[in-house]
């Protein structure tokens, strides 16, 4: 895989030519960019025309082993982490407005992949961003903001029932809220599984990403 690094992630171009469309890979708190990078391998051979781009948080991770995060988890609570998301969403969406002027492409050409505290972020953005995204796929996540505003994104949500790090009740809860704002939803609880992406998982990604771009190119 012929990775191209830059100040801020990973960049893999399309398999196929010009980018049709892109894909953003956020990764979980503690971690950086290159977690995700497997995920692109894996699912780049059924979407040659869509570039793939893994982000490091960005800020330095505050828990004392390296790493990077999007924002602080630091005495965080229900009372102040929609405060936090929203100042990590500023930084954000100039980050997500660079890559799409790199790509040469609009918010309908993209899809955000996130784990964890990325889902957090993905889910923040469609929810309070009129522009979106095409597709949101969200691995145990939760939905951090209190208002959800309407847009084009389809997400699918995929959370262990035995998650101990983010409970699988976030996922109901996400569902129930993005379905009430009017959103495509598809919301997968998976039996036996943690706080993890599973080759289950993967494969739901996968076919959500074909749907959304597959035609693409």
């Amino acid at each position: 895989m012929n990775w191209e690094p830059f100040d801020g992630g990973w960049r893999l171009a399309p398999a196929g030519g010009a980018a049709q469309a892109a894909v953003v890979l956020l990764h979980g708190v503690g971690s950086n960019a290159q977690d995700l990078l497997p995920l692109a391998e894996t699912w780049r051979d059924a979407l040659p025309h869509v570039a793939f781009v893994s982000l490091d948080g960005s800020e330095p991770f505050d828990g004392g082993f390296g790493g990077r995060q999007w924002f602080s988890l630091r005495d965080i609570s229900e009372s102040n982490r929609e405060e936090r998301v929203l100042a990590a969403s500023v930084v954000f969406r100039r980050r997500l407005d660079a890559e799409l002027a790199h790509w040469g492409l609009g918010y309908d050409a993209l899809a955000l992949v996130g784990f964890s505290q990325g889902s957090i972020m993905s889910l923040y953005h469609v929810a309070t961003q009129p522009e979106g995204a095409a597709a949101v796929i969200a691995y145990a996540g939760r939905l951090a903001a209190q208002v959800v505003a309407k847009s084009r994104a389809v997400l699918t949500l995929v959370h262990g029932e035995d998650d101990d790090v983010i409970p699988v009740q976030e996922l109901e809860r996400a569902a129930i809220a993005f379905s009430d704002a009017g959103y495509a939803v598809t919301a997968y609880a998976l039996p036996g599984v943690g706080h993890t992406i599973t080759p289950q998982g993967v494969m739901l990604g996968r076919e959500a990403l074909v749907r959304a771009f597959g035609s693409r190119g």
